[in-house]
């Protein structure tokens, strides 16, 4: 099931625009991009653009840090055993692992206890709890996990060991009773930042302790894996997390650490600039196999070993056990959409939840979010493994997944996680019970709009946006990640200049578009089957982003293509078209001196500063406008006048066609085609009849029925009738006619699915000036003058059945039809 994409962009006013670009000092580009984002603070952009690590907050302004490094330096004099108590993701590995070799490095007695992803699941563990006394432990620190473990840590106190809980996971409003519970999401925290990972949590822990302990910058050495840990976790990279990734991802290329070295290797990414991509997607997958299949703490051991060569096997280990996780994620994905597609309503089901026997545990989280991208919905996939099951989830925009779980709770075992992923726990016989109250609380927070997938599009480009400077500025706002995306641009009105299949299997498209003479380079990674349904000198709207292409040592720009779409100007002539079909059999030609008479009475207006003036004028007088336009052309003119006024950036007009809705109009209506007896004119306070317009009589029968002293003519009535754009010439008919019998497959049948398509197709195949109206007008002639049948197929098809197949000539003046459209042409 292919998703359609919605684009969504916020229009920005150019003056906003140029007062960011002055305020900030960058070029209006990257002023656009930061206003699509909200940011219009110059402060903030110049810190954003120039993060520092002096600009970190005070590590201790999170609650009960100084509990945490008294307690912790008081174990290192007394020589106390610490046990920390990590997760076996990307996250708890790195924190595991940033503080293990930092109290190593202080000689202090240290272990580590990762839990088994299989037998244990995630968080504190009853069993792993009852575990600690028999280890002799005096100390318990916890990282990326805990903030839940209410009666695990009631255990473990009340067996006289200390708990240290350091946590990043959303929480209640009480938290357990350890001796510490940092964590920047408590309720009565009042830590500046609260989106840091586990690992970035555990480096403020280490931060407070370097200052503590005056040994101040000591923690800054582990840069490279909290940065590792910190994009794999998928927080926002903005604030401190920005600033962590920004100068831990060069630190990687570079890092000292033997076991990350070997992993770099093993990879295949050594001598590559390390950005966020390689390291979420070839680093990190590699790190989770080791908890995802088999034991998590090898990659504990491989980030904390100084042993290159028991380094270099670990990291052959889990990059063979990588490979494995795929093989069995793709075997799990294929039976779970084979149960949606069979087994689930998703028309009923906004939420969806599929379970299945032994799934492994450690690869259902990736499938959960296969799925949710595939079908862009909330999904839980759930293994059932004898009177047991566990859960992994992910969501959309929108969509708490933590609070549909808390909604859940009386049905789940345990639970934990973040707004956009999820664990859970539960008994097999309530996952119907379950999936029922999930989707209980989904229909009342998700409506049908949330479930259609939006690109997100920062500002629209032209050519001139197009530099190396401007691509070079552009990666100032890296690194890219989470709540902080590379940019993305919406490129309107280029003509498909040439289109071919590049890349293995001709899997990808290579575009070159010509913007009025200026030729532009593209790539559509995946969009080899862009071919099969874009020709040359199509008009397209492209989004995408743009990048500095490097061939045979010359750089160049060029755009990377994300979607792509017939151009928005040819969707308003469709549209144009559509509607004007729909009024003008309207046009009913009158006696010249009764339409003068009315139109002679028609107040006429003109403004030094245009028709948007003129439309400002009228709204200080109160009330509600609607302007009155016939052909592309004046809708164009007329909207970008609007763009520049406070209507376009207050919202406060709409464009329709034909018709207006009976309610919830806005101050200024812009009626294209207006519908004479449909468009409900008669509601407004005035109307104002703009640009050119095919005929007087058309006017006429739109305002006789209004009263006239709220009529105006802007400067002063125009009548250009084009009659390529309208009128139906003989040449028409006949491309018309030939088009559909090339097309004829058995009983001289053909499917017509889209007139728009098929206008286009004419208009190429034969050369002449060919749309919507005068495609369905020509059908129309021919079906009246008994030349084939026309028989509804569903919404938008019609099935055409041809008679006649050109063996008798016909006189095309015999249909009234065909002589009613040539009289238009003399209105």
């Amino acid at each position: 099931m292919k998703q359609r994409r919605l684009w969504s962009m916020n229009d920005l006013s150019d003056e906003k625009v140029e007062k960011l670009s002055k305020k900030a000092g960058i070029s209006k580009l990257l002023a656009g991009i930061f206003l699509s984002r909200g940011v219009d603070d110059p402060d903030y952009i110049k810190d954003f653009l120039n993060p520092s690590l002096d600009k970190l907050h005070d590590p201790f302004e999170l609650r009960d840090m100084e509990k945490a490094v008294d307690r912790i330096v008081k174990a290192l004099r007394q020589n106390e055993k610490i046990l920390i108590y990590g997760d076996y993701d990307v996250d708890g590995i790195t924190s595991t692992s940033i503080l293990y070799d930092f109290f190593r490095r202080q000689n202090a007695d240290v272990c580590y206890y990762i839990p088994d992803r299989l037998n244990e699941g995630y968080g504190i563990s009853m069993a792993a709890a009852e575990k600690m006394p028999e280890m002799d432990v005096d100390l318990v620190i916890t990282v990326d996990c805990g903030i839940t473990a209410f009666k695990e840590v009631k255990y473990i106190t009340d067996n006289n060991i200390d708990i240290i809980i350091t946590d990043h996971h959303e929480c209640r409003e009480s938290v357990p009773d350890a001796l510490a519970v940092v964590n920047p999401h408590r309720f009565d925290c009042a830590y500046p930042f609260k989106e840091l990972a586990g690992v970035g949590v555990a480096y403020k822990l280490l931060e407070a302790l370097s200052k503590k302990m005056n040994i101040p910058g000591f923690e800054r050495q582990y840069l490279d894996l909290v940065a590792l840990g910190t994009v794999a976790d998928v927080v926002p990279l903005l604030g401190e997390n920005r600033i962590i990734v920004k100068y831990g991802l060069p630190m990687i290329e570079k890092t000292s650490n033997v076991g990350l070295r070997s992993l770099i290797k093993v990879a295949g990414i050594e001598n590559k600039e390390i950005n966020t991509f390689l390291v979420g997607f070839v680093l990190a997958p590699r790190i989770n196999a080791a908890g995802r299949i088999g034991d998590a703490s090898r990659a504990v051991r491989l980030l904390t070993t100084d042993n290159e060569e028991e380094a270099l096997e670990i990291a052959k280990e889990l990059d063979e056990q990588n490979i494995f996780r795929k093989q069995n994620e793709l075997e799990i994905m294929e039976e779970a959409v084979n149960i949606i597609e069979t087994g689930i309503d998703l028309q009923r089901e906004k939420v969806i939840v599929v379970a299945g026997e032994r799934w492994h545990h450690g690869v259902i989280g990736i499938v959960s979010s296969k799925i949710t991208e595939r079908y862009y919905r909330p999904s839980v996939l759930i293994s059932v493994d004898g009177e047991g099951a566990k859960g992994s989830a992910r969501s959309i925009e929108g969509f708490n997944l933590f609070e549909a779980l808390v909604h859940c709770g009386k049905v789940l075992e345990k639970y934990g996680g973040h707004e956009q992923a999820a664990g859970l726990a539960l008994k097999p016989e309530n996952i119907d019970e379950f999936r029922r109250m999930i989707n209980e609380y989904a229909d009342s927070v998700l409506d049908e709009d949330d479930l259609v997938p939006r690109m997100k599009i920062d500002v629209r480009i032209t050519k001139e946006d197009m530099t190396l400077e401007n691509c070079k500025e552009l990666k100032l706002l890296e690194p890219f990640g989470e709540s902080n995306p590379p940019p993305v641009f919406r490129y309107d009105n280029l003509k498909v200049h040439e289109i071919r299949p590049v890349g293995q299997d001709s899997r990808h498209a290579k575009i070159r578009f010509d913007d009025n003479g200026t030729l532009i380079d593209a790539i559509c990674f995946n969009g080899g089957g862009l071919t099969d349904c874009y020709e040359l000198s199509d008009i397209v709207d492209v989004v995408c982003s743009m990048e500095i292409n490097l061939w045979n040592g010359r750089e160049n720009v060029q755009l990377n293509i994300k979607d792509i779409r017939p151009g928005l100007a040819v969707e308003r002539q469709n549209k144009f078209y559509f509607s004007l079909d729909r009024c003008i059999d309207f046009i009913i030609p009158q006696e010249d001196n009764i339409v003068d008479e009315v139109l002679a009475k028609l107040q006429t207006v003109e403004y030094p500063g245009g028709i948007a003036e003129a439309i400002s004028a009228f709204l200080a007088e109160g009330g509600k406008t609607a302007v009155l336009v016939n052909s592309p052309e004046s809708l164009e003119f007329v909207e970008n006048a609007l763009k520049k006024t406070s209507l376009f950036s207050r919202n406060k007009y709409d464009v329709f066609y034909s018709s207006v809705p009976q309610d919830n109009i806005k101050e200024v209506s812009v009626v294209v085609n207006p519908h004479p007896e449909g468009a409900l004119l008669s509601k407004f306070d005035r109307v104002i009849l703009f640009g050119a317009w095919m005929s007087k009589d058309y006017i006429y029968q739109i305002v006789r029925k209004i009263d006239l002293k709220k009529v105006y003519v802007y400067n002063k009535i125009i009548i250009d009738f084009t009659n390529d754009d309208i009128i139906l010439q003989r040449q028409d008919m006949a491309a018309v006619y030939r088009y559909l019998k090339s097309c004829c497959q058995q009983n001289n049948q053909v499917v017509l699915k889209d007139l728009f398509a098929v206008a286009r197709e004419v208009s190429k195949k034969y050369g002449i000036s060919m749309n919507y109206f005068k495609v369905k007008r020509a059908i129309q002639v021919f079906e009246e003058l008994s030349l084939l049948n026309k028989l509804p197929c569903g919404e938008r098809e019609q099935i055409i059945v041809l008679n006649n197949m050109g063996n008798t000539k016909t006189n095309l003046e015999n249909s009234c039809f065909f002589r009613s459209i040539q009289m238009l042409g003399s209105g």
